[in-house]
């Protein structure tokens, strides 16, 4: 990287390929690798293809049975917009994991609930999560676990 306050210039000996080692970038590469990881456990588990982030509003749906979630909650929740949870929804409809159903105070506002084919997608989901996770937390120590669980949430606080 060049210094042009001081008119100095440093070698710079990394490939034109190759990026700058950014957290952005970083945190990017390790998500992609998580997510290699979370999909070779799917297939071992014999789950539907799917993305992680239907499994994740799946459990946001398996964790709130007695409570009406709406696409706005879910939008919220995982900080995706309207038109991307619009085609995930659609999506996991289609699939029969979901059913929207009206509500009697608003004819417009539908509530997410979720199937018996989605509780079962549900199970086999969480069995891949919890060996992706325990896959994950076991290559850091206890402390490095808790130091960049810490990080990832101030992380994502200042950027919200």
């Amino acid at each position: 990287m060049c210094d042009e306050i001081k008119d100095e210039c440093c070698k710079c000996t990394d490939p034109p390929w190759e990026g700058p080692q950014v957290i952005p970038a970083q945190i990017r590469r390790v998500d992609n690798l998580i997510f290699r990881k979370i999909n070779q456990f799917s297939r071992e588990n014999e789950v539907e293809q799917a993305t992680p982030m239907h499994g994740w509003i799946i459990e946001y749906l398996y964790r709130h049975p007695d409570t009406p979630v709406f696409q706005r909650d879910i939008e919220r929740e995982f900080s995706i917009t309207r038109s991307t949870v619009t085609n995930i929804l659609q999506l996991m409809e289609r699939k029969g994991y979901i059913e929207r159903r009206s509500v009697p105070q608003d004819a417009r506002l539908k509530q997410l609930v979720l199937t018996e084919a989605g509780v079962q997608f549900h199970e086999k989901t969480m069995l891949t999560f919890h060996q992706t996770d325990d896959y994950v937390a076991g290559l850091l120590t206890e402390e490095e676990n808790a130091e960049l669980l810490r990080l990832l949430n101030k992380l994502r606080e200042a950027l919200q």
